[in-house]
């Protein structure tokens, strides 16, 4: 009786993470993309990470695959899988082509125009008053950090990519955005350390709070290498165990808090963007995984240098 509670639960929540699925893009596409409502983006992301989070689960995953294989059994499941054959198969070999080639070309794109950015960025410095030192400096570490893990994120590069050329069409002044560009991510990078100012405080709290969890559940591993007496070690496993329940109930919130003001800042067609990039490398990273690219080059070297 257990089993079969437990197993109905199971298809109803992933029926509910289907339909929720369906409900996110759905609501993305008619208010973030056509305008037709307002969307809210603070429960479209907990949207998401609610998915991703069950997604997780092994359990879940079975139970999907078992749904899948019942509706493709199915009289209307079998025609519908008949009769979508074909443009199932056009779809994936278009997402496929396209994925292939956007790859190719974001990795010349990205990895040669990283260093242009950086020249550009020293060029406007030199001409522009605007552009001081202090910005350049933060322009040239952010453009470095980004290039390093765009080396090794196909996602990190895309995303850099459409950020960059999308604030770069939308700039007022689009010929002089390359030269100008630190002074604009000085000013935003302002505008985001004072609103998150605000976070500071929970930040700390969480910090602290993982700090002494850790430092906890050290203690407990010496006194285990030391071969303590049974009583002392069964009170203070007992101790850490309440100890752990405790720091996680008052992490909870503190985390919630802070992944709440971290939403505020997010682009919520960079999230979906990213969302989509995920999937497609989750398919086809196998098939460009050996293609002649520039950013398996740079890697290359650049294990070199850290190796001698």
């Amino acid at each position: 009786m257990f089993s079969y509670l437990k197993r109905a639960l199971a298809v109803l929540v992933v029926i509910g993470a289907w339909s929720l699925l369906g409900i996110v893009l759905i609501d993305y596409m008619a208010g973030g993309l056509g305008g037709l409502v307002a969307i809210c983006k603070q429960s479209q992301v907990w949207s998401l990470l609610l998915l991703i989070i069950l997604s997780r689960s092994s359990t879940l995953k079975q139970t999907g695959n078992s749904i899948k294989q019942w509706w493709k059994g199915t009289a209307i499941g079998a025609y519908i899988v008949h009769e979508s054959a074909n443009l199932r198969a056009l779809t994936s070999a278009v997402l496929r082509w396209f994925y292939i080639n956007l790859y190719l070309l974001a990795d010349v794109l990205f990895c040669v125009g990283a260093p242009l950015l950086i020249v550009s960025a020293s060029a406007g410095w030199w001409l522009i008053d605007e552009v001081s030192y202090l910005a350049l400096l933060i322009y040239s570490c952010m453009i470095s950090l980004i290039f390093f893990a765009g080396l090794y994120s196909n996602l990190v590069r895309l995303l850099a990519l459409g950020y960059f050329i999308c604030y770069w069409l939308l700039a007022g002044d689009m010929l002089m955005y390359p030269f100008i560009a630190p002074a604009a991510v000085q000013k935003n990078i302002a505008l985001l350390m004072t609103d998150s100012v605000n976070a500071l405080l929970p930040a700390a709290g969480l910090v602290l709070i993982v700090y002494l969890l850790a430092r906890r559940l050290g203690l407990s591993i010496i006194a285990k290498a030391f071969h303590q007496d049974s009583n002392q070690d069964f009170s203070r496993d007992i101790f850490s165990n309440y100890l752990l329940l405790g720091c996680l109930l008052m992490a909870i919130p503190l985390l919630v808090i802070i992944t709440n003001t971290a939403i505020s800042h997010i682009n919520i067609h960079m999230l979906f963007v990213g969302l989509g990039i995920w999937l497609l490398d989750r398919y086809w990273q196998d098939d460009v995984a050996n293609e002649p690219t520039l950013s398996s080059d740079c890697r290359y070297f650049l294990n070199l240098s850290w190796k001698y």
